[in-house]
């Protein structure tokens, strides 16, 4: 495994194949890492958060869990985790969004970043619209989602199984609010061997 630091508000992107594994370490704690994911024979389609829910019955994942495509079908499983709170329930940052909510101005969100990244693989940007909210944690309560701080610590570490071959790009969260404890960070990842990495940067 080689491994590579995405620096703060900025993404990457590589190409796994079946049954190959790769983590995302949350370097410097309290930093969430926006994941998405696509089948490479046919990259329409993806890593869907509705029927991965749909089909685990969680709005949150962890070591144990598989995550789902637009048809149904697995593309990524959770082999190991090291925080165990994964949120599925928002949509990826975007300039708009860090403007609105944030109170930032300029920069890309994690949605351009994203997409950005995936472009070279031959991939939509258009295509980018749901991620798993790595280390992120949100909660329901009369309704309502209630974005809180991240758990994770300096170091936590989770690691992925591709179920199929993919590409998957991972961001590093641009919001400097509750969802990153008020400050961004870079994200590791270590990726097989030989991988190629395209970033936006």
């Amino acid at each position: 495994m080689q491994e590579r630091r995405i620096p703060e508000k900025r993404g990457a992107a590589f190409e796994v194949a079946a049954g190959e594994t790769f983590d995302v370490t949350d370097v410097e704690g309290q930093q969430v890492a926006d994941l998405v994911a696509f089948a490479a024979e046919d990259p329409t389609e993806r890593f869907s958060t509705k029927y991965t829910y749909r089909r685990s019955g969680r709005i949150s994942v962890t070591e144990g869990d598989t995550l789902y495509t637009t048809e149904g079908e697995p593309i990524l499983s959770i082999t190991a985790d090291d925080c165990g709170d994964h949120d599925l329930l928002y949509g990826p940052c975007n300039e708009w969004i860090l403007t609105d909510y944030y109170g930032q101005s300029g920069g890309n969100g994690c949605r351009e970043n994203l997409a950005e990244a995936v472009e070279p693989l031959g991939v939509d940007p258009a295509l980018v619209l749901e991620t798993l909210n790595v280390f992120m944690r949100a909660e329901i309560s009369d309704g309502h989602i209630d974005i809180q701080e991240p758990q994770s610590t300096p170091g936590d570490t989770v690691r992925f199984r591709a179920e199929r071959d993919c590409y998957v790009a991972v961001s590093a969260c641009a919001g400097e609010s509750t969802v990153n404890a008020g400050e961004t960070g870079p994200i590791d990842v270590a990726v097989p061997d030989g991988t190629d990495l395209h970033t936006n940067w």
